[in-house]
């Protein structure tokens, strides 16, 4: 992991340094020119060129020309009415005095529209810079701009400034100037030193006139009016010349129309920030490293060829689109080096294992050969016809004989016919352990004659000189006992749970038998008890005889109940009891239950609050065993309540579409621990001889057992001395069994 990150480290740091030191330029700008080439864009139509062209050098005949030439150009387009005239020519010399004074003239009623070009240049001979600029007289009806250019290291002008020092005062490149007179950029908006000139612009797009039809009136002044006009030699016999990236090489009034051209059409290219480079370098080359730690080589150079060619393309589309410009130099070389560093260190690692493999094989070898002598199993070795040919130290102690002893021995001597092999042979048990080439158990001996089980595994062995087999070995007869033991109590284990399970069976049916032969007496006791109660056939004569006969059929009532949840539980138990669904109306269904109850919670002081819908709900389930869960819920919420409290009935339908059903009390509560207690069959919070509370301990377990035969839950919230909330949560889709 550590090599992976340092090679990463090492060709994301190259990277790096070279793009911070410029180093990577000479492949920067080659690709900038072909980015050039692929976009196109069209020149803005308010600037133009009066050029000073082969034509206009024919027609006059000579050169330099008479300053009244220039005068009446100047004249000329102020008459046309343009925005500014930039005069990239050289004023900075005397001329007769004539021309002079009608070239001022020109200047003074240009009405400050004149821009007059100033220069910079090194003396050798004063070892220092020397300011050239137009004569005081010319410089005085005009402003004053730079016409140098700045050729980067490689001779080519790629960028350009804004503003320039020149007689102890900054005055403004002539790009600036054009781009500032024509309206379209302001520098104080574009807080920039300098650009990047868009070569992309279309030479074709300029508006370009010839200087000796401008003088003569041959082009319209409409076509002139509220322009600004640079004025500029671009004959090529003039010798002014810059070399350009693109085209080689470009007269010095075409590149100062292109860098105006770019701060206008806000193509003043900038690169984006170094910091976003670095950032971007860094995640592509991760992203090459951890490809190049992972894939082979061919598929290495195509993700670095497309990583690369997609980042050319995102240059080349957001150079066409905003002044951004994308170094791609820094990625070309990032991806190149991750992916090679990567690659070799690979190859040489793979050239290290091959090494280290063979060493360790040699190794390996020797290891094996000490393992196989102290292995745990017995290791044998033989020929064709079964005699020994080698033994390890656990084959001696097996077969109690040592390694000179049993050489040239046959392993038929060691081995006992059994029903294990039944009966066959040495040589046949071993053929079917080659071809199966599974273990087999089998019964062998000891030099001394002493049985013992084995386990053996056979394989054969392909030797240049002979063939042979490798006999794998291990004494099991341990385990071969405790194998008998462990079958043994296995099978009385087996025996006790069948009994167990008779047992529980008989118990089951006992108690359904016995629930159905105590249900016909206690009917008769209850109706005539209940028809003495009523005195139907007359009075009974004494007030007792009524009150005994009500006590009667209360206790028979409570032992028919106490009765039929024993035999439901038995149906339960036998899986006998049937799931009978019907549509039935819940919100009805809840409420005459608790009207059902309203006696008995008013006899022992408690409030009985329903929380139904009074829209109907329709749900379809089993009536019966419904009534039967909720009214044991209800029954256990009257006995475990307290005088002047509460019980709550409650229905709603979940967010989910679950159907919740509750019974909710202020009672005693029940103690966490025993919840899973009251939830089992007979099984009660308050048990012993001296409970307070009377009934079988089926009410709880009958409920949950009926809630999931319908396809439901039952939920228990509880609290000791607090109350109960017992919940059964019936699905909207009921499966039941």
């Amino acid at each position: 992991m550590l090599l992976r990150a340092f090679t990463w480290l090492l060709a994301f740091g190259i990277s790096v340094a070279a793009f911070s030191f410029h180093t990577l330029d000479f492949i920067e700008r080659p690709l900038l020119e072909q980015r050039f080439k692929l976009d196109h864009h069209d020149a803005d139509p308010n600037i133009i060129i009066v050029e000073i062209d082969p034509k206009s050098l024919r027609e006059v005949g000579i050169w330099p020309w008479k300053r009244s030439l220039h005068a009446l150009l100047i004249d000329r387009l102020t008459a046309a009415d343009v925005s500014a005239i930039v005069m990239d020519v050289d004023f900075s010399l005397a001329s007769n005095d004539a021309d002079d004074s009608a070239f001022e003239k020109a200047l003074e009623r240009s009405d400050g529209r004149t821009v007059l070009a100033a220069f910079r240049q090194w003396s050798e001979a004063d070892n220092s810079f020397i300011d050239i600029g137009p004569m005081p007289r010319f410089a005085q009806h005009a402003e004053i701009t730079s016409a140098n250019v700045f050729p980067a290291t490689d001779g080519l002008l790629w960028r350009q400034i804004l503003t320039q020092e020149w007689n102890q005062r900054i005055i403004p490149t002539l790009a600036s100037s054009l781009a500032t007179k024509s309206g379209l950029f302001s520098p104080s908006k574009n807080p920039i030193q300098d650009f990047g000139i868009d070569y992309s612009i279309d030479l074709s797009s300029f508006q370009r006139y010839s200087f000796s039809d401008v003088v003569r009136g041959d082009i319209d002044p409409a076509l002139l009016k509220g322009k600004t006009v640079l004025v500029g030699a671009t004959a090529v016999e003039l010798g002014d010349n810059v070399a350009t990236p693109l085209y080689k090489s470009l007269p010095g009034a075409l590149v100062q129309m292109l860098a105006a051209q770019s701060l206008v059409t806000n193509r003043a290219l900038q690169p984006i920030p170094t910091s976003l480079t670095v950032i971007s370098l860094f995640l592509i080359t991760v992203f090459i490293a951890i490809i190049s730690w992972k894939f082979r080589l061919i598929h290495i150079l195509a993700v670095v060829l497309a990583c690369d060619v997609v980042i050319f393309a995102a240059a080349v589309v957001v150079q066409s689109r905003t002044e951004l410009l994308i170094p791609v130099a820094p990625f070309f070389i990032g991806t190149f080096l991750t992916g090679s560093f990567t690659v070799l260190i690979r190859y040489h690692q793979l050239a290290l294992n091959v090494m280290a493999e063979r060493l360790g094989r040699l190794r390996a070898q020797a290891l094996m050969a000490n393992v196989a002598r102290n292995a745990f199993d017995a290791l044998i070795t033989t020929d064709e016809q079964g005699r020994i040919k080698t033994i390890n130290l656990a084959a001696e102690r097996i077969f109690d004989i040592s390694s000179a002893n049993a050489k040239g021995r046959l392993m038929s001597e060691f081995y006992i016919p059994s029903t294990l092999t039944d009966g066959n042979t040495f040589d046949q048990v071993l053929d079917k352990a080659v071809t199966t080439g599974k273990p087999l158990r089998i019964l062998c001996k000891r030099t001394a004659g002493k049985a013992f089980h084995a386990d053996m595994a056979v394989t054969a062995m392909e030797d240049k000189d002979s063939n042979g087999l490798i006999l794998l070995m291990r004494d099991i007869d341990q385990r071969v006992r405790a194998e008998r033991i462990a079958q043994r109590k296995e099978r009385q284990l087996v025996a006790a749970k069948q009994q167990a399970e008779l047992a529980n069976r008989a118990k089951t049916e006992f108690l359904a038998n016995m629930s159905h032969e105590f249900k016909t007496p206690l009917n008769a006791m209850m109706g005539f008890s209940e028809t003495m109660k009523g005195e139907f056939f007359g009075p009974l004569g004494s007030p007792k005889y009524i009150e005994y006969s009500t006590d009667i059929y209360n206790s028979g009532a409570r032992l028919l109940e106490t009765v039929t949840d024993v035999l439901d539980f038995a149906r339960l138990e036998n899986d006998e009891l049937v799931v009978q669904k019907q549509k039935v109306d819940l919100p009805a269904i809840v409420k005459r239950l608790g009207e059902m109850s309203l006696d008995r919670a008013e006899a022992a002081g408690l409030d009985l609050i329903f929380e139904i819908p009074e829209e109907q709900l329709v749900y379809e389930t089993d009536e019966r065993l419904l009534k039967q869960a909720f009214s044991s819920l209800i029954s256990n919420a009257l006995k475990f309540n307290r005088d002047g409290g509460y019980i709550k009935l409650a229905l709603c339908r979940s967010a989910t579409g679950d159907i919740n059903l509750s019974v909710s009390d202020n009672g005693i509560g029940i103690a966490e621990e025993e919840i899973e207690t009251c939830l089992k069959a007979f099984g009660q919070a308050n048990r012993g001889l001296q409970r307070k509370y009377e009934g079988t301990g089926l009410g709880l377990t009958l409920a949950k057992q009926y809630a999931e035969k319908l396809g439901g839950t039952l939920q228990i919230s509880s609290k000791l001395g607090e109350g109960t909330t017992v919940t059964i949560c019936l699905p909207e889709e009921v499966k039941t069994e």
